[in-house]
């Protein structure tokens, strides 16, 4: 390992090569591909029938969703853009403590890693690593996916101090891609773990990587001759979830110093037992995002309220102003007094046809339990830009159901997005990008 980190570029690679292959030896190769046929994934479907079955019971139960229609939801949307207005949304993070603005160029490095990790082959994979701004070595890669089984790679970070008492080693894991990774998001029922509750098919994941990769790390260790394994566990979405999960059980072992960076984390853990894991995780939402509102109360609550909300008034103005359109442009066609009759026949339409297939309004909610985990950094548009705090988790135990609750989950369109808009309006320049490295060290 000496050798890694001081050799002759030649020497570096035999050593790079030889921790590749001492890795190899100690954990089976993951797969490079991810192919399977449609018979092999209908068995893997099968095999969790029951726990998917469960988990629909959890989250729907035995809600009536006759009432839930095109119309409910795009009305609802328009509501809920209109309520969680910017100036609403600064008035809920008034008294939340900000967040350290070059703190953001360590996260988009990490975001980075993040987004190789959807990379369909092993040598862009090995590409991305070598040209990150922190360059690093692929240990280990398993790009195929199964229930419970995520798609993830190890690295090492390149030129390490000979000095330092730490090995610095990466856990990237890869978010939903696969029909099998949704197997894994929708076990979405809670289930006990370390005195609180967890989200099933993520946990199963976490616990997964620990188990097949606790004793790699302890032999990379040894290997090196260092003290300690400096880990870092990066993911998106799903994979920032099973990163949590891994990094709580590896910060329980010795000789590790864990920090876990997710963008997106699903709703994973109960209040208290997200609080515990401040010190070290840190989960990153991206304004809407609605994976991180995401579990069975919040999507039944959601129902609720849309299934509950009288857009009556709303499709009443938008057939009216289509009219008065009409009216404006082509008067011929139509006059006031016939306007005047069209619209009395909207009205009984919409009050005997409409109006009654629109559930009642009830108390009914459930109280959600899971929440992101440990330190929470919200990301959202004010009105002017970009602001960021530290957020409560318990802030995300309702979902924003809003035109950008998809994008906002996106890394292109959401994660990105934020990142490069508020370092922008930091340094007051719309040409800000990551790599100018002189800018940063301002």
């Amino acid at each position: 390992f000496v050798t890694l980190l001081t050799g002759g570029r030649e020497s570096k690679e035999k050593a790079i090569q030889h921790l590749i292959t001492t890795a190899s030896k100690s954990v089976e190769r993951g797969d490079i591909s991810d192919h399977k046929s449609f018979s092999e994934m209908l068995s893997v479907i099968e095999g969790d029938m029951n726990a998917l079955a469960a988990s629909a019971q959890t989250t729907i139960g035995e809600m009536d969703l006759t009432n839930l229609s095109p119309a409910s939801l795009m009305y609802y949307v328009e509501h809920e853009d209109e309520r969680k207005n910017p100036s609403w949304k600064r008035r809920m993070h008034r008294f939340h403590y900000g967040i350290d603005i070059h703190r953001i160029a360590y996260l988009n490095d990490l975001l980075a890693m993040a987004s190789l990790s959807y990379a369909d082959k092993l040598d862009d994979i090995i590409h991305g690593l070598q040209t990150a701004s922190d360059p690093m070595e692929l240990v280990y890669c398993e790009l195929e996916s199964q229930p419970g089984k995520p798609s993830h790679f190890i690295a090492l970070k390149k030129d390490q101090p000979i000095w330092s008492l730490d090995l610095e080693v990466m856990i990237v894991v890869r978010g939903t891609k696969t029909l099998t990774d949704v197997i894994t998001d929708c076990i979405a029922d809670s289930v006990d773990y370390r005195g609180g509750k967890a989200h099933s098919g993520i946990l199963r994941s976490g616990l997964y990587l620990t188990e097949k990769h606790a004793d790699l790390l302890e032999s990379l260790r040894k290997l090196a001759r260092k003290r300690r394994i400096k880990l870092t566990l990066v993911g998106h979405s799903l994979g920032a979830g099973a990163a949590a999960i891994a990094g709580m059980e590896f910060n329980d072992m010795p000789n590790m110093n864990v920090e876990v960076v997710g963008f997106g984390c699903p709703s994973l853990l109960s209040k208290e037992l997200s609080e515990s894991t401040k010190n070290y995780i840190t989960t990153v939402v991206s304004d809407s995002d609605l994976v991180p509102r995401m579990s069975a109360a919040t999507v039944k609550n959601a129902l609720l309220d849309i299934m509950e909300f009288d857009w009556v008034e709303m499709a009443r103005r938008d057939i009216l102003f289509s009219f008065e359109e009409l009216l404006r442009v082509s008067p011929g066609l139509l006059s006031q007094r016939s306007l005047d009759s069209i619209m009395s026949v909207v009205d009984r339409v919409l009050d005997n046809y409409v109006r009654p297939n629109i559930s009642a309004p009830t108390t009914e909610r459930v109280t959600p339990i899971l929440c992101p985990p440990g330190t929470c950094v919200h990301l959202y548009r004010d009105g002017s830009g970009i602001s960021g705090t530290i957020a409560p988790c318990t802030f995300f135990h309702e979902i924003d159901v809003t035109r950008r609750m998809v994008d906002d989950h996106l890394i292109p369109s959401g994660y990105q997005q934020v990142f490069l808009e508020v370092m922008r309006q930091y340094y007051q320049d719309q040409y800000f990008r990551f790599d100018d490295e002189e800018k940063l060290k301002r």
